[in-house]
């Protein structure tokens, strides 16, 4: 009798010389067979998982096949798989089929044949390919044969492993992961990656061909260093007191990463923190730049390990800057060299233009107006308005994009300041004083929302905005208290229909009053899909749809007044409606509107059709302060 398994060779028949894998044993008696195309096991080793998928399943009585015995290894031969002494390739190739291989004994497989393979591995000139058969040989043929079913916890991975199976799990964890990124080049960071090595910077897996090999080899070592570090580390201190224990970098690593934070710190016991900065000291000393960045920025704030320390900190920035070129350290350096906080409160400026300069080729909001700042005003460069004008206007357009978008930890609050300080001082063509008040306004809103995020050094920009505008204040008369303003033209109209989206109109008789209210609102997916309704409920597949309108920043100096805004309001005094739209609650959707100059009226249209026109002698807006 055939067993789930066995590999066979049909003796008559259609399929006769064919070979096959038993799959299943019939009540009658016969036996379901999976043929097999003579696969190449080495080369397409996915076919063991899917060639029942892709092979036909034919019904054989037993007079129709021979058993194919199995190839059958020792257990040593399987130990010396395990630590990769010998290849799959070295028994398979003598196999037909090849994956017709047993083991006589299980051998249970231990945290230092992992170690032995990966160090032998690794020796050679193109260690990924050994690497993959390796593996794959583990997991897809001898996984039961090394006892690892019963070893390996997937629950169970920990920095500091106390016994074998801890140590198991987590190294063969980590290479079973290795594997599989490996395999599928995985593009997004996976949600259990903190069992992988924490990389510094981490490696890219997906580059085009010619760079791809380079960088993927170079990202396997430094997982498999991580492996071996914590399995010597393991090793040595087995059996030791904790206080004795020597700890691997990576296991440092991810000790002082949950750390950086200095409200963890602050929550952490005295030992806890003791061991941080045992840590980081080090680390720093094998030169590992997450430890010369909390140190760096440590002395650069202070916290409660390290006390604010500005030449300590520039030693560490300049440190991590030679040796990642780290964006966020030139930047923080240009600030220590502008302030001259390391030369007695004398700027260095040629210094601090310089690292700004690094840091704003990389993106930094910061460094990018800080640079504007100095071109304009000859500070550390020689002098150019026109480019430190230009740099200074996109930084704004595109931070007041994140505004509009809800991102409020972006650097808009200084670009919106600076803004205001080139109005005031006449460096923007036919903006003035009025125009900087704005400016300032906005700046003052920015920071209001950024406040949570607790950004170094917003108190003193908001005590300086703060000064600004009550000297506009003072300068153009303007009443703080104010909340009403009219105007003869719909202010901000134009930017709701900035959207290729819809707006929604409503105009609705004011209850009790002879005035019209106008109300504009942007775009929601519910407000075009309420029609499509049934039973309460949106189609397939437009149920996920994000209904959040887009916004628009709305900013009346006369009003002191500034927000972010998907609706805005009119009261309209003296209006008169000219053409209504047949809707329901006199609310429509306009895809464009006209101010006609013939007659005044303010006309909205959808799909080029009018739609409604109004006229008033005011448009009034009413702010709540």
């Amino acid at each position: 009798m055939f067993q789930s398994g066995d590999w066979i060779k049909i003796k008559y028949g259609e399929y006769a010389g064919k070979t096959g894998k038993v799959a299943v044993h019939r009540m009658d008696g016969s036996y379901g067979v999976i043929l097999y195309d003579d696969f190449n096991a080495l080369k397409a080793p996915e076919m063991s998982e899917s060639m029942e998928e892709k092979s036909p399943l034919v019904m054989l009585s037993e007079a129709a096949m021979d058993l194919i015995e199995p190839f059958v290894i020792s257990q040593k031969q399987l130990k010396e798989m395990a630590r990769a002494e010998k290849t799959y390739e070295d028994y398979a190739e003598k196999v037909f089929p090849q994956f017709n291989i047993k083991a006589e004994k299980k051998y249970t497989m231990t945290v230092n044949d992992i170690k032995s393979a990966l160090v032998r591995i690794n020796k050679n000139k193109q260690p990924l390919p050994l690497f993959k058969q390796w593996f794959w040989m583990i997991l897809n043929v001898f996984y039961e044969d090394l006892n690892i079913a019963s070893k390996f916890d997937e629950n169970v991975f920990s920095d500091f492993p106390k016994d074998e199976k801890e140590i198991f799990s987590t190294a063969f964890g980590i290479t079973e992961k290795l594997y599989w990124r490996l395999e599928e080049r995985f593009g997004r960071r996976e949600e259990d990656e903190q069992y992988l090595v924490q990389f510094e910077d981490e490696p890219v897996w997906d580059l085009p061909n010619e760079e791809k090999q380079g960088l993927e080899v170079s990202a396997y070592l430094a997982v498999c260093g991580d492996i071996i570090e914590r399995i010597d580390s393991y090793n040595f201190c087995k059996g030791k007191p904790q206080g004795a224990w020597i700890y691997s970098p990576s296991q440092m690593r991810h000790v002082i990463a949950a750390y950086e934070k200095d409200e963890d710190l602050k929550q952490a016991t005295p030992e806890s923190r003791a061991l941080f900065k045992d840590f980081v000291k080090k680390l720093y000393r094998l030169g590992d730049p997450q430890a010369i960045r909390i140190l760096a920025w440590s002395h650069y704030e202070g916290n409660i390990c390290y006390r604010q320390n500005w030449n300590k900190s520039k030693k560490y920035l300049l440190e991590l800057f030679e040796k990642v070129g780290d964006p966020a350290a030139a930047n923080s350096l240009g600030y220590i060299y502008y302030y001259g906080r390391c030369n007695d409160g004398v700027p260095q400026y040629e210094e601090a233009f310089k690292y700004f300069s690094y840091a704003a080729l990389d993106g930094i909001d910061e460094s990018i107006f800080m640079v504007a700042d100095m071109l304009i005003y000859g500070q550390g460069v020689r002098k150019n308005v026109d480019m430190g004008m230009e740099m200074l206007v996109n930084g704004y357009r595109q931070t007041s994009e994140d505004m509009c978008r809800s991102v409020f930890e972006s650097r808009f609050a200084e670009y919106a300041m600076r803004m205001g300080d080139a109005c005031r001082n006449g460096l923007i063509y036919g903006l003035g004083n009025r125009d900087a008040y704005r400016f300032y306004l906005e700046s003052k809103f920015a920071l209001g929302k950024r406040r949570p995020f607790k950004y170094f050094g917003d108190d003193a920009i908001l005590a300086e905005v703060d000064r600004k505008l009550e000297e506009m204040r003072e300068e153009l008369k303007i009443d703080y208290e104010r909340s009403e303003l009219k105007a003869d033209y719909p202010i901000f109209i134009n930017q709701m229909y900035e959207d290729r989206f819809p707006v929604k109109v409503s105009i609705t008789k004011k209850r009790g009053s002879k005035d019209y209210v106008l109300k504009l609102s942007r775009f929601r997916f519910s407000d075009v899909l309420s029609t499509f309704k049934v039973f309460g409920e949106l189609p397939e597949g437009m149920r996920d749809k994000d209904d959040e309108a887009s916004k628009i920043m709305v900013t009346y100096p006369e009003l002191s007044y500034c927000n972010v805004v998907s609706e805005i309001e009119f009261r309209l005094e003296n209006g008169e409606v000219l053409k209504m739209p047949e809707t329901l609650n006199n609310s429509f959707l306009s895809d464009g509107f006209r101010k006609n100059e013939t007659t005044g009226a303010l006309e909205f249209y959808t799909n080029g059709e009018l739609t409604a026109a109004i006229e008033a002698d005011w448009f009034v807006i009413k702010v709540k302060k």
